[in-house]
């Protein structure tokens, strides 16, 4: 049976109005690493129809329909299904729709809006100075500073999510990249290979190399913590070779470094936290047989970040990530910090 993803709005007779759902359509496709077509119920182009029999013209037998709409309502409770029962029809009832939930009142989109009042200027400075003196004291111990925020973290991202999508050790990186990045809505975006914490750990105690992107990557990775497990974290961007060669063929340094030094990296731990060159340069080599034995791959970006992690999510090397066009070098190093951390017998946050 092959599947496919139909993402669907209202629609809108301003054709600027319904380029949003188009856009978001893409975030989704990359974030997903497969195709994400948008369709319109009402007044937009492609409509409804138009996109089910542009995907049976594929082969499609099976649409998978992802309403964004906020709330339920008429159209979703009634109409919409309607329309697929009569569409449906058309095609001799051969086609399997499946209706997902609408988006609904759902914590990430309440961060979403919190951050437009705040752009607002609507929250003035005395109402989040009261907001945070109803909490208790100040802080100013570091354990209790840290024990709180994982405090918050988990208040925030509710009781269930680290006992049902992220338990045990992937939960403790979840909690640093979550705390480093001071954004709990990253938490639903990572991703874990089956396998990655524990090769990752298993390299990080034999005393691994730590190939690294950019040299913000290096500076931020527990220096101390990587020493006591004998390894050692190399960034070669600026090193004279890699910036000629870059220079010479119009390439970025940090794709460079991984292909110049590949045997460098080979069965040791890359992290990726800048460049989406560097990391589709990992992939590329690694599909040839040069493998790492763990890539973290959290490159930021709108030019290639998505679509590269996307394709570090479906392949076989161990691999740790953080979908979509956000991450950075603060969360590779966050990730690399926690798993030190829990390397040592610690808790990662």
């Amino acid at each position: 049976m092959k599947t496919g993803i139909l993402l669907l709005g209202h629609g809108s007779r301003r054709e600027a109005a319904n380029s949003g759902l188009e856009r978001l359509a893409g975030l989704v496709e990359a974030g997903l690493g497969m195709r994400v077509l948008p369709a319109f119920f009402q007044f937009g182009r492609p409509s409804l129809p138009d996109v089910v029999e542009h995907l049976v013209g594929e082969g499609v037998d099976e649409i998978v329909v992802v309403p964004a709409f906020l709330f339920p309502g008429m159209h979703l409770e009634h109409d919409v299904p309607e329309a697929l029962e009569e569409i449906n029809a058309r095609y001799g009832y051969r086609l399997k729709f499946k209706i997902t939930p609408c988006v609904g009142a759902d914590p990430r989109l309440a961060e979403i809006l919190m951050e437009r009042v705040r752009s607002a200027g609507a929250v003035s400075p005395d109402g989040a100075q009261t907001g945070v003196s109803a909490i208790g004291p100040e802080l100013t111990d570091p354990d209790a500073i840290t024990a709180h925020s994982r405090f918050l973290i988990e208040e925030s991202l509710g009781d269930d999510f680290f006992r049902e999508r992220f338990s045990g050790q992937e939960g403790e990186v979840v909690r640093r990249v979550v705390h480093a990045t001071g954004n709990p809505s990253v938490a639903d975006l990572m991703r874990f290979h089956p396998e990655a914490l524990e090769v990752g750990l298993a390299a990080l105690k034999k005393g691994a190399l730590l190939f690294t992107d950019v040299r913000m990557v290096k500076i931020g990775i527990n220096r101390s913590g990587l020493r006591e497990l004998r390894g050692r974290a190399v960034c070669l961007i600026h090193h004279p070779r890699v910036c000629r060669i870059a220079r010479e063929e119009g390439l970025t340094r940090a794709l460079v470094a991984v292909r110049c030094y590949q045997e460098l990296w080979r069965d040791q731990i890359v992290v990726v936290g800048n460049a989406p060159t560097a990391l589709s340069e990992v992939l590329r080599l690694s599909a040839q047989g040069v493998r790492p034995a763990l890539i973290i791959g959290t490159p930021v970006g709108f030019v290639g970040a998505a679509e590269a992690k996307a394709r570090l999510a479906n392949q076989d090397v161990p691999y740790i990530t953080l979908l979509g066009n956000q991450g950075g070098s603060t969360a590779a190093v966050a990730v690399v910090n926690a798993m030190i951390s829990l390397a040592r017998g610690r808790a990662g946050l």
